[in-house]
């Protein structure tokens, strides 16, 4: 029989008692299930950043594992309580957008409202609402409940749009999603449709700009593999293009975070590339 596989994602971070609380509650009921925690260092109440991180592991979690998050800046309020089922795993959290990315990338099933008191803990905290309603339904549906007792039936719900880079002959207008724990800049630009639009040519140098900065960057294929000191543009883990240093923060150096915007363009940079100014997609 396949170990039953439950991964947690919160901003609680490793002070607190939040995540052993979490865990203990699912262990009491289910004991045999498998706890995997995909990060608890999400920055407080930062939706999109959970929301990207749940969307770049979902995929390499074995078929009917169940995503618990807990990034939940309105808990105890009439929000609702989202149980989805996609076409490989079970994803429990907020309705408040954080769990659309991945779901719909995953395509949904079925999704419903979480209101079944007898999955909750018997005395439920209008404030951890993680522990004592979300910890609890994701160990019982991990035992096999039937899907349709968390609730009824849920016809729509919040959703987090990743926006889409504006890809031109001469240009790609990205933003950047996500900076990852050792600065780099993970931006909404696919690998495949950079190398597309790169075309391969060897030592062909590119200008970004951004906001604050503008700067010249290389492509390379490792972080270690590009000039040290320099930016690099480099296909990430997450099939997608980010800026990079070798053993620094991009995120530091180019004064760059999540939100913004920039341009990518081909040749030595461009002074008459305003910095700030973007036309958008046409």
């Amino acid at each position: 029989m396949t170990t039953p596989v439950i991964g947690l994602l919160t901003d609680f971070g490793e002070k607190d008692y939040f995540v052993a609380a979490m865990k203990a509650v699912i262990l009491s009921i289910n004991p045999e299930v498998a706890i995997i925690d995909i990060a608890h260092s999400i920055p407080a109440f930062d939706l999109r950043a959970a929301a990207f991180t749940l969307w770049a592991v979902a995929d390499f979690f074995p078929a009917v594992a169940i995503f618990v998050v807990v990034v939940d800046p309105q808990v105890g309020s009439a929000r609702k309580i989202m149980v989805a089922r996609g076409a490989k795993h079970f994803f429990i959290g907020p309705d408040n957008g954080v769990l659309s990315p991945a779901l719909e990338k995953e395509g949904c099933l079925e999704a419903r409202e979480l209101r079944e008191r007898t999955l909750f803990l018997p005395q439920v905290s209008s404030t951890f609402e993680g522990r004592d309603k979300m910890a609890p339904a994701a160990a019982w549906i991990s035992r096999g409940i039937p899907f349709r007792q968390v609730g009824p039936v849920l016809r729509s719900w919040e959703r987090i749009i990743f926006p889409q880079p504006g890809i031109f002959k001469d240009r790609i207008e990205a933003e950047i999603l996500h900076v990852d724990r050792f600065g780099n800049l993970i931006t909404n630009v696919s690998g495949e449709k950079f190398l597309k639009w790169y075309g391969g040519k060897k030592g062909q140098p590119l200008a970004v700009v951004t906001d604050e900065v503008d700067f010249e960057a290389k492509i390379a294929t490792t972080f270690a593999g590009g000039p040290a000191e320099k930016p690099l543009l480099i296909v990430g883990s997450s099939g997608y293009l980010e800026i990079a240093y070798q053993q620094a923060s991009a995120s530091q150096k180019l004064k760059c975070k999540a939100g913004d915007k920039l341009v990518i363009s081909r040749g030595k940079r461009q002074k008459e590339a305003e910095k700030g100014k973007f036309s958008g997609r046409n």
